[in-house]
């Protein structure tokens, strides 16, 4: 088993989810009927980082079971919002998502429209400001974080959006979506038991890229921006995350002998797509790792997904494993997730958001 702090959170990801189901479940549906009652027919879904990230998964998979006369979700960075904002009517409705609760510029949304707009805010640590000044609060779960690399906070902040977005749309997709939640925990827990005899073995073999590109379709697409991500912060690599599509004709002219793509490739529609993309790049050299049921290029690593784990919910299932290769990667090459150097970059812009920094400064 992989020692240190960062595996053991990735470990404790499923259990945050199914605490998550049960602790902030109620209080979404609570929120959202409150939202339904007053007409709401607008939603800005609003975050940072890993939180855009989740912005992004969430709100996409609300769409997917919306229909013409159900609210409209709008997935934007806070910092966007904050910046150029838009008209807000009686109509409208926030979710900041900000695992620590003081990420600066979801915290300016909420203090803006403060009494003037109905602003939820999915939070992980209790106390934090936005808890204070949110008129609603959705509190994640699964205890806390003592590492700055969000790992199991991404999963559970996550699945508390979800729910909150997912209830809009009345109690049975909130029944559905909690049955679904709790197949993805499963899922998840059976790739990361998967992953971890594999990754240090794969990391060898990406030690010394120069490139790496993690790529997926429909919800794999945010799963890969955060895996990307998550490689960056841990191994401190060139990682860009792609949707399959758009990596044929964006990164694909600088797949090479010297860049990885590591494809996120659970069943669903997009899978054909992926498979066509990894032919493409094991062609034109590059190393291929696959995230998934089974191999669809023969000559790819594979980090194996169960069969069960849906498309929809790949941020939740499919990110724990390429979260351990970059803990393994990040050994390699010499760097310390679990105490990363980074973070005073962010402190020295003002950013004091970053949950377990505390722990590292004390």
């Amino acid at each position: 088993m992989i020692q240190g702090t960062v595996p053991a959170e990735i470990r404790e990801g499923p259990e945050a989810i199914r605490a998550t189901i049960r602790s902030a479940g109620p209080t979404a549906r609570g929120v959202a009927g409150r939202w339904r009652a007053q007409g709401i027919r607008r939603v800005h879904v609003i975050g940072n980082g890993t939180s855009f990230h989740s912005s992004l998964a969430s709100t996409a998979l609300y769409r997917r079971s919306a229909g013409p006369d159900d609210p409209v979700v709008v997935p934007l960075t806070a910092a966007d919002f904050v910046t150029y904002p838009p008209a807000l009517g009686p109509a409208d409705a926030i979710v900041g998502i900000s695992s620590s609760g003081e990420f600066k510029d979801v915290v300016a949304a909420a203090e803006r429209h403060r009494g003037s707009v109905p602003f939820a805010a999915v939070v992980h640590v209790e106390g934090s400001t936005l808890t204070r000044v949110a008129s609603d609060v959705v509190m994640s779960a699964g205890g806390p974080s003592t590492v700055p690399v969000m790992t199991k906070t991404f999963s559970s902040t996550l699945a508390a959006t979800e729910l909150l977005l997912l209830e809009l749309l009345g109690p049975a997709a909130g029944d559905a979506l909690r049955a679904d939640l709790l197949a993805a925990a499963d899922a998840a827990e059976s790739a990361i038991a998967a992953a971890e005899p594999l990754v240090d073995d794969l990391a060898r073999r990406l030690q010394h890229a120069e490139h790496l590109f993690v790529t997926g379709g429909g919800l794999a697409y945010p799963a890969a921006l955060e895996a990307a991500l998550k490689l960056k912060e841990m191994a401190l690599v060139h990682a860009e995350g792609a949707e399959a599509w758009e990596m044929t004709s964006g990164a694909a002219t600088m797949l090479g002998p010297d860049a990885v793509v590591i494809a996120l490739a659970p069943e669903g529609p997009a899978r054909d797509a992926v498979g066509e993309l990894l032919g493409h790049a094991a062609a034109w050299g590059a190393t291929t790792i696959e995230v998934g049921p089974g191999r669809l290029q023969p000559g790819s690593a594979l980090l194996p997904l169960p069969v069960s784990a849906a498309e929809a919910h790949a941020p939740l299932s499919a990110v724990p494993p390429v979260a351990l290769l970059a803990f393994a990667l990040a050994r390699l090459r010499g760097a310390d997730p679990d105490h990363p150097g980074w973070i005073e970059r962010y402190h020295s812009q003002g950013l004091r958001h970053i949950l377990g920094a505390e722990e590292i400064s004390s």
